[in-house]
């Protein structure tokens, strides 16, 4: 790891004109154009926007039609309440192409789409097919409406033939742009009611109609609540006239009730469009957005040859850099594997808004009164991030966020260097970042008041440098032969990779000034006693800036606390930025003095010889004290406070126990008891012998979770299991876990169609939120064996 920053510093020096800034904007600049579009509101079943503040936004909307009560309960928004039987990216490649299934069993329809998308200038032109059919009990049918809808300034009017609906709008950003929403000939319309046919006043069955609305750009995101208003409304006239004309008999049925009505077409304020479609049977209809650039025209006939190629070159380079089939996976479990990567992907989403903070730190035991501060909102600011579960975590969460780009970056070196350079932007002066970004009202909607403020001095495990330090060895792996530049850059991102090449030495510099400063940030707010360190945001029950929320610490809480895995993280982000910083002697030598220096601390202050295992540090008073006899200053005494679990394996985790450290050894029994952390199907998050074992909450006391499995396989397989004395054991623990959890979260989603947030340790069923496509995506790189 100290020889990164060599390599790093080697390589820019040797390239000087590939590190100039002129290089370096052009680059970015490429990459922000390739990225523009995308399916980037992962909240949504499905729905694309540009990575730009206030621009066009667009989504799909359905309801089944059987039930009058139906358009109450339309599909837009990831929702658990849904019920749906199955949804998530089967194949996506972050780029030019996603697809997807969705299965809605409530509702009575399947949904398949296939989003491609063309280069050229603005951001290019993109195209989404949907096709599905509704289910064998459906008689009214479906209504399907995709919508356009402009959150800043802009112009949009419509025109809807009996062939397609037809947008055509321009944007500062966007410039001119037209969209067209074309049904499938093939599609049909439910059967109209013979009781109906001398109705006065029911329209005929439209192939596709359409309806405008004027509404404030900060409403554009209510697009399912306005389209609730319109239908609601009209259906409530329809069925009026029907039964006045029927003598109260109707039938009322969904497709004559909620079909629209064109309406506000081209009115000049219009600046929310819905096509809609209502169909029965088999259906497919096409979205196609193209900007003026002609070059980059999208015709109908087109989309499923771009869809077809684009699905190939997938599952081909699936294959070259994860080599599953290689390694004896079969079709099955490979396609698995796919559906993990691709849903991790498919969560990417741009978000903008403003953020709640607190102005003034969040004081706790013994540090003065709660704060009365009022929260203040942020100026707005953009974050590119993953998302760790689309229906339930539709937003940024820096402590999963570095377990995400693990997997990213393996995929796409660029598009995880452009997710950490966008949260790295959220960093202010001091080095602190929002663990949970929640930017603007749509996402606010989505979180109770009470979780929304944000404060300074609350930090969060600093996963991104998983994600800098990967990046920044494949970075020197390409350096350390002789080779010319381009051979350096096709090792670092694979050969036809067709990336912009955004992983450069002036790029990894960027990086480490800003690992840095939140080193900084760590060290100067999260300091303890005793040169130690302690979690901020502590509560009885919880530690949630941990990440490891109700993970048993110490009870009462106390400022006098100090938490081994905090120990651990700084400790690791001591040896990261001193390996990234070896090219600047001075800054250097002291970093290593300061990472020697914790390394020895870490064992002086968390190692219990009695408990033999790393454990908390607390302060109680002594039970032998003599007020008559003792210092005033020895009335209480430093305890541990062990809990064997994660928190307690966070130094081998992070790779801080020598490989000959007879410590190894008793991290290592504690891993392989069956009796304390190892199932059949994972490692638990607290030892089956604590008194708090699946107690309270049971968030961390007990389930298995991936993402910190998946760090007990990578410090096995690169630390443990190739020397010492200890090799034969790890590698026995490696082998197996690895099988267990390989086998159990395929099993699961093969039995559910889902992947979980965490798995029970006593019959390994998924639980907890789903889907959770964000770390338990991490499954593919367990199959293939690539650590960072």
């Amino acid at each position: 790891m100290r020889l990164l920053g060599c390599a790093v510093a080697a390589l820019a020096t040797a390239v000087p004109a590939l590190a100039s800034s002129d290089s370096f904007n052009e680059v970015q600049s490429k990459l922000d154009l390739d990225l523009r579009w995308g399916t980037y509101r992962p909240n949504l079943y499905f729905g694309t926007r540009p990575r730009l503040p206030a621009s066009l936004l667009s989504g799909l909307i359905w309801f089944g039609l059987d039930d009058q009560r139906g358009w109450q309960h339309a599909r837009h928004s990831c929702e658990l309440g849904d019920n749906l039987a199955e949804y998530g990216y089967s194949r996506h490649n972050g780029r030019d192409f996603g697809e997807q299934l969705l299965v809605d069993g409530d509702q009575q329809v399947q949904i398949r789409s296939e989003f491609v998308k063309v280069p050229g200038k603005q951001g290019g032109s993109w195209a989404v097919r949907f096709s599905g059919r509704t289910l064998k009990d459906n008689v009214q049918g479906v209504s399907l409406a995709y919508y356009f809808g402009l959150e800043g300034n802009g112009t949009m009017s419509m025109k809807v033939s009996s062939r397609m609906a037809r947008i055509s709008g321009e944007t500062a950003d966007l410039g001119r742009f037209r969209i067209r929403i074309v049904p499938a000939k093939k599609n049909t319309s439910p059967e109209r009611h013979p009781a109906l046919r001398n109705v006065q006043g029911i329209p005929d069955a439209v192939r596709i109609s359409g309806v405008g609305m004027s509404v404030p750009t900060s409403d554009v995101w209510r697009a399912k609540d306005l389209f609730q208003e319109k239908v609601f409304g009209q259906a409530r006239t329809q069925a009026s006239a029907i039964l006045k004309q029927t003598d109260g008999k109707g039938p009322l049925t969904g497709s004559v009730l909620f079909q629209l009505r064109n309406e506000a077409l081209s009115d000049s304020g219009s600046n929310l469009f819905f096509a809609q479609m209502i169909v029965h049977g088999e259906f497919a209809f096409d979205v196609i957005y193209e900007c003026a650039d002609e070059d980059a025209a999208i015709k109908t006939r087109d989309i499923a040859a771009l869809a077809s190629s684009r699905r190939e070159d997938f599952d081909r380079r699936f294959e070259a850099v994860f080599g599953l089939h290689a390694k004896g996976f079969d079709a099955d479990e490979v396609e698995m594997a796919q559906r993990a990567l691709s849903s991790l992907i498919g969560g990417l989403g741009y978000f903008y808004g403003s953020s709640l903070v607190s102005p003034d730190p969040q004081p706790e035991y013994g540090e003065g009164e709660v704060s009365t501060s009022t929260p203040e909102l942020t100026a707005p600011y953009a974050l590119f991030a993953g998302t760790p579960s689309r229906p339930f975590f539709p937003r940024g969460f820096l402590w999963d966020e570095g377990f995400h780009l693990l997997l990213l970056s393996r995929w796409d070196a660029d598009l995880s260097m452009e997710v950490l350079r966008s949260w790295f932007r959220t960093m202010d002066e001091r080095g602190w970042m929002a663990r949970e970004q929640i930017l603007g009202d749509e996402a606010r909607s989505k979180v109770p008041k009470e979780f929304q403020v944000q404060y300074p001095n609350f930090a969060n495990p600093p996963t991104l440098l998983f994600a800098v330090k990967a990046l920044a060895e494949r970075l020197e792996s390409s350096a350390s032969t002789p080779a010319d530049m381009a051979d350096q850059l096709e090792a670092v991102y694979g050969a036809g990779a067709g990336t912009e090449q955004t992983l450069t030495p002036e790029h990894m510099l960027d990086l480490l000034q800003h690992a840095s400063r939140q080193l900084d940030y760590f060290m100067d707010t999260q300091a303890g006693d005793r040169h130690g360190y302690r979690w901020r945001g502590r509560t009885p029950d919880h530690t949630l800036t941990s990440g490891l929320d109700d993970y048993p610490r110490a009870r009462p809480p106390s400022t006098h606390e100090l938490h081994v895995d905090l120990f651990s993280w700084v400790t690791f982000m001591l040896e990261v930025t001193t390996g990234l910083a070896a090219y600047t002697p001075e800054i250097n030598r002291t970093r290593e003095q300061l990472l020697a220096a914790h390394v020895q601390r870490l064992d002086e202050l968390h190692w219990s010889d009695a408990h033999k295992m790393y454990c908390d540090v607390t302060r109680q008073a002594r039970a032998d004290y003599d007020e008559l006899e003792d210092d005033e200053g020895d009335a209480d005494e430093s305890v541990f406070v062990c809990h064997k679990g994660y928190v307690s394996l966070f130094p081998m985790l992070l790779g801080l126990v020598p490989r000959d450290s007879p410590k190894l050894g008793s991290i290592l029994d504690m891993l392989e008891d069956p009796d304390e952390l190892w199932s059949e199907y994972g490692i638990r998050s607290l030892s089956k012998s604590d008194a708090l074992y699946g107690k309270g909450e049971d968030y961390w006391r007990g389930p298995i979770w991936i993402n910190i499995n998946y760090l007990v396989l990578a410090s096995l397989h690169k630390n443990y299991i190739d020397d010492g004395p200890h090799r034969e054991q790890a590698e026995r623990i490696y082998r197996g876990l690895r099988a267990n959890l390989i086998r159990n979260v395929l099993g699961e989603y093969r039995q559910t169609r889902f992947f979980w947030e965490q798995y029970n340790p006593e019959d390994g069923h998924g639980q907890g939120t789903h889907p959770f496509t964000g770390w338990t995506s991490l499954i593919v790189l367990i199959m293939a064996e690539q650590y960072a």
